[in-house]
């Protein structure tokens, strides 16, 4: 019988027994219906988790108990960031979820200097919070203990003051003259990824991402999607990662 999973910050503390907050239990309660005596697994976002035992159902609240050892993860070495554009919903949605599921650990998301009017009026804020949904949502279907870094900024020039300067960087443009191979990728360093929208990078953007640390690529003469191109980065990064370790 498959074991469901639940998003919980408190399987972390000392306490035994605690209770689910009332989004999650919802979904137990009335998506899975699930019954006093279940089992399930809880996760904190930070890498520890814990088995459990359903031992009190409300309207609205799942209470818990921890029936094994606290099981902690370790972040990997080497890490990836992105650093991607507001684009339009639906397609913001899908690049978030898949970067999630690749094992992207710092999502940097921004608001581009030409982006879709429909796009520019939304608040960063209510935007991250439907992140924060949809990373959680997705790290419960595959098993991943750690929820990805979200951040947000309002323009690319506040968002690159989040970068890791011991990080390599890559910029990916189709204006770009060198094509990226991920064998160039140094075996050491966490990457950091920076991608533009629909309608590619504002001279003044283009202007700011002139640094010598900052390598500029291109991924081949077919142009890939706003969405489709950093899922793509990663998927090659992540791999790369992989063969390295």
């Amino acid at each position: 019988m498959r074991i469901h999973r639940v998003y919980c910050k408190s399987v972390s503390e000392t306490n035994k027994k605690f209770e689910i907050d009332e989004s999650q239990s919802h979904h137990l309660i009335k998506a899975l219906r699930l019954k006093e005596k279940n089992i399930i697994d809880v996760f904190d976002g930070f890498g520890k988790s814990a088995r459990c035992e359903i031992i009190k159902l409300s309207k609205k609240i799942c209470e818990v108990k921890k029936i094994d050892e606290i099981k902690i993860d370790v972040l990997p070495k080497r890490l990836l960031t992105t650093i991607i554009p507001i684009i339009k919903n639906n397609n913001f949605n899908f690049m978030i979820q898949k970067l999630t599921e690749i094992g992207v650990n710092k999502l940097i998301i921004y608001k581009p200097d030409l982006i879709d009017q429909s796009v520019a009026k939304k608040d960063i804020k209510n935007i991250l919070k439907k992140c924060t949904e949809i990373v959680i949502s997705v790290c419960k279907q595959c098993g991943n203990n750690f929820l990805p870094i979200i951040e947000g900024s309002n323009n690319l020039k506040d968002a690159m003051t989040n970068i890791c300067i011991e990080n390599e960087v890559y910029l990916f443009d189709t204006e770009s003259s060198n094509y990226f191979n991920q064998d160039e990728i140094d075996d050491e360093s966490s990457i950091t990824t920076i991608t533009g929208p629909e309608s590619g990078f504002s001279n003044t953007e283009l202007k700011l991402l002139k640094i010598p640390n900052i390598k500029e690529r291109y991924l081949g003469k077919n142009i890939l999607r706003a969405e489709t191109a950093p899922i793509y980065i990663s998927s090659l990064i992540k791999n790369q990662f992989g063969k390295i370790s």
